[in-house]
């Protein structure tokens, strides 16, 4: 996909299953609701914020480390995603998230749980379909 293409809501949409409803809500930008109840923030064809029924979301940048994924991510997300040195990180917007400010590795599929805790495997195996 051409990056300067705008994608269309079909697009951004296609094969995905169980969408109960989907609304833009920025350039190349949407918020689909699944009907399992899961809401995810979708830039392009990837969910890069996917909010779970337990309070718990999920970040993924499907490999697509830009500005505007960060930029999704810090927007909607519970944490400020960042890059130093081509690496990201995530660290703490408010007083829920237990590291205090200390940055931590960013890695696609992290879930960051109600609680503000963090889990995250390198190199783990996703399905995908992570809305359960």
């Amino acid at each position: 996909m051409c990056c300067s293409r705008r994608t269309t809501k079909v697009d951004s949409l296609r094969n995905v299953r169980g969408v109960k409803s989907a609304k833009k809500i920025g350039n190349n930008t949407f918020e689909v609701i699944y009907k399992d109840g899961c809401k995810a923030i979708r830039l392009h064809r990837t969910d890069v914020v996917t909010f779970r029924r337990d309070g718990s979301c999920i970040l993924n940048s499907d490999g697509w480390e830009t500005r505007t994924t960060k930029d999704r991510m810090c927007k909607y997300a519970p944490v400020w995603v960042y890059q130093v040195d081509s690496i990201w990180y995530i660290k703490q917007k408010n007083s829920k998230f237990p590291q205090k400010g200390e940055p931590v590795r960013y890695y696609d599929y992290m879930v960051i749980d109600p609680c503000g805790t963090y889990q995250y495997q390198e190199n783990s195996i996703v399905p995908k379909h992570l809305h359960t």
